[in-house]
């Protein structure tokens, strides 16, 4: 047992339950409990057999020749890259003495986006309040009420469905009072009284996407496993991504998809990733639909000797993600979303909304750019393939952009 392996299993339920309730508010049609048994698994579409002998390459952050397509590697490399600058760069006054209102959900990330909108918020000069909720359909919709008893000039949420709080956005749209959501499973601009989705659909096809691509460029046997949640829609649309992707960046690889419920995180998915490498030792490249899934894999295959054997990514990871990429324990990987900076982004969309100038829309990178998904990367939030040599304090939250509040306070005059 390596000396952190007992501070992570005083970490696992405190994380596994974060991991449950993250997803669940990012945009879970469903309010009932899933069930435990995970579904077989599947093939993904498209993907072929790999060929028989092949032999991995002496290199160890390229395929074997001719494995990942010359889009994929190029994709890659581009995100690979950290992002120095806002993507959304056109100024906005922003108008002092602004009431915001954050209806925020029970776990650590919406705590993360909290100290963003706080902070954001009193750089702006407005005053902020909040109401926390256990992203259930009463109390979602009770922390809605308090949020309209408190009369604010804008909200902001995170991606809880909107039929939990159908008759309070009802009330919000004819009172003309903005909000502003991100991770719901809509487009950018969504209507019917929510003004901005600043994690949209398509980025979490993306999302699904790029890991996709990594998977391809850095995988030696082409044998592949994806671990799906797909319970909650975006972590399905996480996976529909990585499908479509998967069959065209790596037409050569051998792909098995893996379907697994919420309470198999932490307890039953360690065990199961354990057998599937005890399976099939040519199986050297895993990835995770989210980063919360990986709580007590690394531990497992450690125990079981077979650490070294496959490689992870996933996504929308935090500092546990970062830890194991840094002592290198399985995970290598994580394509990332800054939390902080999503609470300021929050407050910046909202200010451009006040001034009647809509949430403002960044610019999809030439890299990004997908026919079909017009919102990816819309929002304006920085994305980044964090690996080792790019995670500066893995106990630290991911900043997305080194100095990101003084840009926003550029962009607002301040």
């Amino acid at each position: 047992m390596t000396n952190r392996q007992s501070r992570r299993g005083r970490l696992l339920t405190a994380g596994v339950l974060a991991a449950g309730l993250f997803v669940a508010a990012c945009g879970s049609d469903d309010a009932a409990a899933p069930t435990s048994e995970a579904p077989a698994a599947t093939e993904a579409p498209a993907a072929t057999d790999a060929p028989a002998g092949t032999e991995a390459p002496a290199s160890t952050d390229a395929p074997a020749e001719g494995m990942a397509s010359a889009d994929a590697l190029a994709r890659v490399e581009a995100f690979r890259q950290p992002v120095a600058e806002l993507p959304l760069s056109t100024p906005v006054s922003v108008e002092a003495g602004k009431k915001v209102f954050y209806v925020q959900c029970g776990v650590a990330v919406c705590q993360e986006i909290a100290t963003g909108i706080e902070a954001a918020s009193a750089a702006a000069g407005w005053t902020y309040e909040t109401a926390s909720h256990q992203d259930t359909p009463d109390t979602v919709a009770s922390a809605f009420d308090a949020a309209i008893a408190a009369q604010p000039d804008v909200i902001l949420t995170s991606g809880n469905p909107r039929e939990w709080f159908a008759s309070q956005l009802a009330t919000l749209k004819d009172s003309g009072i903005p909000v502003i959501a991100w991770s719901l499973p809509e487009g950018f601009e969504p209507g019917e009284g929510i003004d901005a989705n600043l994690l949209t659909q398509d980025d979490y096809y993306f999302y699904g996407v790029l890991m996709a691509d990594y998977a391809a460029a850095t995988t030696k046997t082409g044998n592949i496993l994806f671990v799906g949640l797909p319970v909650f829609p975006v972590l399905s649309i996480v996976q529909e991504g990585f499908n479509d992707e998967i069959a065209t960046a790596c037409p050569t690889c051998t792909v098995q998809v893996n379907e697994v419920a919420i309470t198999d995180l932490g307890t039953n998915l360690p065990g199961q990733i354990t057998s599937e490498l005890q399976a099939n030792p040519d199986l050297d490249t895993i990835v995770y639909a989210f980063g919360g899934m990986l709580f007590g894999v690394p531990d497992a295959l450690d125990a079981a000797g077979l650490i070294d054997q496959a490689k992870a990514v996933s996504q929308a990871g935090g500092p546990l993600n970062f830890g194991f990429i840094a002592e290198g324990k399985h995970q290598v990987a994580e394509v990332g979303i800054a939390s902080e900076l999503l609470g300021w982004r929050a407050i910046d969309a909202a200010a451009r909304v006040l001034a009647g100038e809509g949430p403002g829309r960044a610019d999809t990178p030439a890299n990004a750019v997908i026919d079909g998904r017009p919102d990816v990367l819309s929002g304006g939030l920085p994305l980044q393939i964090l690996e080792k040599d790019s995670i500066k304090d893995p106990t630290a939250l991911w900043p997305g952009v080194e100095g990101f509040q003084d840009q926003f306070k550029a962009l607002w005059g301040l």
